[in-house]
């Protein structure tokens, strides 16, 4: 008589591992009785002789096991985990005797089936065929897992021979995991299963099976594609989708749908979905489900403005276009937050849609994906479509036809149903300014992809923020153990940029009450100048002057149609010690988005655009310091050091970068204002020397600084008295130490230096200066920050008439001093210049009229630029000393050769002069002196023009 197995191991749920498996009479059992469903594997088991050791130790991993001599033999291979075991009354520990034990029980039993065992799994076998289709259990698949499971079972007893109570035991176990998956609230004794648990939900499903009979009755037909099941008349997906019709129905002046239809993309505003009572009421969840499910939600809105056009298209009565039915449209979410920085994505947020905030370092060329393909089967012809997910090559699983074929499929890339698509990668950087990154630690970023329209949207340097779903690719290239490695990567929704657009400047645009009570207090304060040059780089003792310079850089000036730059570039030359580096990483932490770089360790192509060539992708573009800070600041320190200054010719006068390399051939904007520190190259500025000659540079680069700054460590007695107490209170070493710093009176004008204009030039210094005994709240780098952003986008100063004028008086003196001591020309560079400084200084009062003041503010900043840079070792002030390269700053031996020269060209009737017949006559002249180096100097100044190879012509006055 046949065993109803099945529904005995059903019944024997409740009965414990004792009755379940034979007990073994070498083991020593607990007095606790724990039936099977107690608990879950939590320690290691006994791997000898019996599987009742295996249960038992499941359950209870803290019981000892005693062995006797017979088994010692097997137990020197078959150690166990249990930390220690007893072997002839000595305890020793054990670490290996599991591993031991699986090993040889795999290399060792082979057990095979007898006949009593073979039956007994028939017809456990036969019983699962009698069970419920639904249920989905029984397949050839399930069938030779139990038997590998029943092999297992008689491995562990190292059996040869697969007894009867091998398969109950496996029945069992099987049995208790069906019970967990299957048990229902369903009282069909057909189906034979206790009632418990409800996963199933069988009213349900049956409910289901009849609506679909009935549904098949009408439409004549058994075949139904998965969307046809899902998409019900009352599903929640049509619910949406109608909710977002009577959406675009009610605000139609806000979608234009004939571009829609063209372009088959349009932006939707959450902004404006909330204020949609009809759409909260009807889809309350739409945020909600943009977050979890952002797929299926994009899905749901883009339906909706499809079957919106449709219907307009039907109203219209037009027949012309018939690929509308076939285009999908998509959806950009605007207005999708709060933004999160990159660094803070969590393995949790996979899947979801996030919204992050950063600069493009580097963007990749276009590339055309597949998103369906095409294929043929080899064996029958039968062609059919598979969906690329998320770009990976995915070939079909088998034929649909009669052959079931599953392999030989001939990709079929002209096919209508191969589907393409066009899509970019870049890379992201977050911001490294504010709070957002840890202090000491890499800016992160991640990867974004781009497709359809926002394809070539940006470029590196770029501030965006991206919305978009976040997602997980494998890195397994070759098939190598790489397989298990994931990268995250962003599948972008919609891209906003802000290159255009000068009032998104300031990366930290959201202001808070509590943001606008501090500017506004700033604003009132007597002097907000003052207060601001004092709370830049507070440890830095002095250097108003040069503080007030770097702060017009920071506010900067302002933009017009006339393409003339408003970035204020700042060049401070000085001795070792003196503090440059320090002044300029304070500048880069109050700037809204400031780079730091040092000039030892930069090139040009690191400061500008790198062409780099990747397999399989082709040429793209990664940004430099320069390009990265664009509409920002890039604090260059060493500048003197760096290799090869050509690249920011371009920058700091054009605003841009142009890029000819590897077949690319572009313009990536770089609207940067540059603040660079530079040392003399003997180690000492040498007041005998002009700037180009201290640091080697180009006079066509240093003509680009509009202001130049000279700080020398000079030797003074009271100086260096008041330097010292500085530094003690900063370090706590005095006992009237604040934590705020006292000015006193610090970088005072040379003594040796004169100007017309030197009672101007007191007057501000002294204001910036702080009395003595006077303490000051200075403000925080974080709240000046928030000051420079706001001043940058919102203050757009406009001289007044008396500022105009006093502008024209200063520049009309420049152009009379150029007449008079036969200086270099005076261009309207220089005016432009003076303008944006003056707009500048009007954004620091946060004004929107430049007044007569701010220009006196900006020439006495000037002055002193001028004071530094254009003195001679004499006091005389020469302008050519900015631009004329090389040579020494005095001229005397300049207009001698000159004299020589005129008195040849006389004699000769020749004005024409090679090299060699230009040495000899400094050698008879009597002029002692580098001859390249003056004939440099002489043609830069204009008085010798080089008509061809080691040939000048001298230009007689």
């Amino acid at each position: 008589e046949e065993k109803d197995v099945f529904g005995a191991a059903f019944s024997a749920r409740e009965h414990n591992i004792r009755e379940i498996v034979p007990k073994s009479q070498n083991v020593h059992h607990s007095s606790q009785d724990r039936s099977l469903s107690t608990g879950f594997y939590d320690g290691p088991y006994y791997g000898v002789k019996s599987m009742y050791r295996i249960g038992w130790q499941l359950y209870f991993p803290n019981e000892e096991t005693q062995l006797d001599a017979g088994q010692c033999a097997i137990a020197t291979d078959i150690p166990k985990i249990h930390p220690r075991i007893n072997y002839f009354g000595s305890e020793i520990p054990i670490g290996t005797i599991d591993a031991r034990y699986v090993n040889y029980a795999r290399q060792h039993c082979k057990p095979e089936f007898t006949a009593d065992s073979t039956k007994l799994l028939e017809s456990f076998f036969s019983q699962m065929y009698s069970m419920p289709q639904w249920l989905n259990i029984t397949n050839g698949k399930r069938v030779a897992q139990i038997q590998n499971m029943v092999r297992a079972r008689a491995r562990i007893d190292l059996s040869a021979e697969i007894t009867t109570e091998h398969v109950m035991d496996t029945i069992r176990i099987v049995s208790r995991s069906w019970y967990d998956k299957y048990d229902t609230d369903d009282r069909n004794p057909s189906v034979q299963l206790p009632p418990k648990r409800k996963p199933l939900k069988t009213a349900t499903i049956r409910q289901f099976l009849d609506d679909l009979r009935n549904h098949s009755k009408q439409l004549n037909r058994k075949l139904f594609t998965l969307k046809e099941l899902h998409y019900s008349s009352g599903s929640k997906t049509v619910h949406h989708v109608r909710a977002m019709q009577k959406h675009y129905k009610d605000f139609a002046d806000l979608y234009d749908l004939p571009q829609v239809k063209n372009s088959c993309w349009f932006e939707l505003k959450l902004d404006v979905c909330d204020n949609d009572d009809q759409l909260r009421t009807q889809w309350s969840t739409l945020r909600q489900d943009l977050t979890d499910n952002p797929e299926h939600a994009l899905a749901c809105i883009g339906l909706a403005m499809h079957h919106t056009l449709m219907n307009e298209h039907s109203c219209s009565g037009s027949q012309n276009d018939t690929n509308l039915c076939l285009q999908t449209i998509r959806p950009r979410i605007v207005g999708y937050g709060p933004e999160v920085s990159i660094g803070s994505i969590k393995v949790s947020s996979f899947g979801k849609l996030v919204s992050v905030r950063g600069t493009i370092i580097r963007a990749g060329a276009s590339q055309i994906m597949n998103t369906w393909c095409a294929f043929r089967c080899a064996q029958c012809g039968n062609e059919q479509a598979v969906q690329q997910k998320d770009g990976i090559y995915t070939t079909p699983t088998s034929c649909h036809s009669g052959c079931k074929a599953r392999s030989h499929f001939i990709l079929l890339q002209q096919s209508v149903f191969t589907r393409m698509e066009t899509y970019q990668t870049i890379r992201l950087q977050e911001t490294t300014q504010g709070s957002r990154t840890v202090a000491g630690s890499a800016a992160k970023n991640i990867e974004i992809e781009l497709t359809h329209e926002m394809v070539d949207s940006v470029c590196p340097g770029d501030d965006v923020t991206v919305t978009g779903i976040l997602k997980a690719r494998s890195q397994d290239q070759d098939g190598t153990a790489k397989a298990s490695l994931y990268k995250a990567y962003m599948q972008a929704v919609y891209v906003r940029s802000n290159k255009n657009v000068l009032a998104n400047w300031n990366r930290l645009a959201e202001f808070t009450d509590l943001d606008m009570e501090a500017i506004r207090m700033i604003k009132s304060e007597p002097s907000p100048f003052r207060l601001l040059v004092q709370s830049l780089c507070p440890s830095n003792y002095g250097h108003e002057m040069v503080k007030a310079g770097l702060l017009l850089g920071l506010f900067g000036g302002q933009a017009n149609t006339a393409r003339t730059r408003p970035e204020i570039h700042v060049l401070v030359v000085g001795d070792p010690g003196i503090g440059k580096s320090q002044i300029l990483q304070s500048c880069a932490n109050v700037s809204p988005r400031g780079i730091f770089v040092c000039g030892t360790n930069s090139s040009n192509v690191g400061l500008t655009v790198t062409v780099r060539m990747e397999k399989g992708v082709g040429a793209s573009l990664e940004a430099g310091a320069l390009v990265l800070a664009d509409q920002g600041v890039c604090c260059i320190d060493e500048f003197d050091k760096m290799s090869g200054h050509h690249g920011l010719l371009e920058v700091m006068e054009q605003r841009s970068v142009s890029v000819a390399k590897a077949g690319v051939i572009c313009t990536v904007p770089a609207r940067t204002t540059v603040l660079a520190a530079a040392n003399p190259a003997g180690g000492h500025y040498n007041k005998a020397k002009t700037v180009s000659e201290n640091l080697k540079l180009h006079p066509a680069l240093l003509s680009r600084f509009d202001l130049v700054f000279i700080l020398l460590d000079r030797s003074n007695e009271r100086t260096d008295n008041l330097l010292t107490a500085h530094i003690q209170k900063v370090h706590g070493l005095s006992k009237t130490a604040t934590s705020t710093p006292v000015a006193h009176p610090f970088f005072e004008p040379s003594a040796s230096s004169s100007s017309p204009d030197e009672e101007i030039e007191p007057r501000l210094e002294e204001r910036l200066r702080l009395a003595p005994g006077e303490k000051m709240d200075l403000l925080p780098a974080e709240l000046v920050q928030k000051y420079i952003g706001y001043a940058r986008k919102n203050v757009q100063p406009k001289l007044t008439a008396k500022a105009a004028e006093e502008l024209r008086d200063f520049f009309v003196e420049l152009r009379r001093a150029h007449n008079e001591m036969d200086m270099i020309p005076v261009t309207t560079r220089q005016l432009e210049g003076l303008i944006r400084l003056t707009q500048a200084r009007a954004k620091i009062d946060l004004a929107a009229e430049a007044t007569v003041a701010h220009v006196r503010d900006v020439l006495a900043i000037l002055r002193q630029s001028m004071l530094d840079v254009f003195s001679t070792d004499e006091g005389d002030l020469q302008f050519t000393r900015l631009t004329n390269g090389s040579g020494t700053s005095k001229t005397s031996l300049v207009r001698k050769f000159a004299r020589v020269l005129a008195s040849r060209s006389a004699v000769t009737g020749s004005t024409l002069f090679t090299v060699a017949e230009l040495k000899q006559a400094m050698v008879a002249g009597g002029i002692a002196a580098n001859c390249t180096e003056l004939i440099d100097t002489m043609n830069i100044q204009g008085f010798l023009l080089k008509k061809g190879r080691d040939c000048y012509k001298f230009i007689i006055d």
